[in-house]
């Protein structure tokens, strides 16, 4: 204990304080922001489902194919009524080929059915696939943040504490004075009433 209070004390608390000052988290840094946006940019372009089978090159394709077969049914089926016919063309030959073209061009309306659900159930899994990862790194952005936020409030407890610490060890200076001064005084009092005895 020095003779204003305790020196040591004090200079130990403002030396912690400095210290613990010093160790104060830095601000928060995502580590999911960049991911996150360029999800959602993704999830942006991907717009609302839409099927276009002219550039569809799987369905151009099976046109292509289907039109060529209803074509050559359509001859065949021709050729089979005028060989009934004994070679003559006939109105039941045309039409007979038309309906073999038309049985034909009906079954690539199937295959557009089927294309269209595979290009929509394809969609719908990516769409699906990139809302669940954004919904992990948002949820994994969430957990980061209250960690960093419960950090800090620790950290801003421990500050508090140093500085209580700080603030007593000073109190504790400044009544170590002030009781050295009122000591002092109460001397210097006692002196002044008792020097005179000696003087008389």
């Amino acid at each position: 204990m020095g003779l204003f209070g305790n020196n040591d004390r004090l200079n130990t608390a403002r030396y912690n304080l400095e210290q613990y000052e010093k160790t104060k988290p830095a601000d928060y840094q995502s580590k999911y922001q960049g991911q996150i946006k360029d999800v959602m940019g993704k999830l942006e372009n991907m717009g609302d489902f839409d099927y276009d089978p002219d550039a569809d090159a799987a369905y151009q394709q099976y046109k292509n194919e289907y039109t060529r077969q209803a074509k050559l049914a359509n001859q065949n089926a021709q050729a089979n009524a005028a060989a009934m016919t004994g070679g003559y063309g006939s109105s039941y030959g045309t039409q007979a080929g038309q309906n073999a073209y038309a049985r034909t061009m009906n079954s690539l309306d199937n295959v557009l059915d089927s294309l269209y659900s595979q290009s929509k159930a394809q969609y719908n899994t990516e769409k699906s696939g990139l809302q669940q990862q954004l919904s992990g790194l948002q949820s994994a952005e969430k957990q980061d943040y209250s960690q960093y936020q419960n950090d800090l409030a620790n950290w801003n407890e421990g500050l508090q504490y140093k500085k209580n610490e700080y603030d007593n060890a000073y109190s504790e200076k400044q009544n170590g004075l002030q009781n050295f001064i009122n000591g002092a005084l109460q001397v210097a009092g006692l002196a002044a009433r008792i020097l005179p005895l000696f003087f008389i």
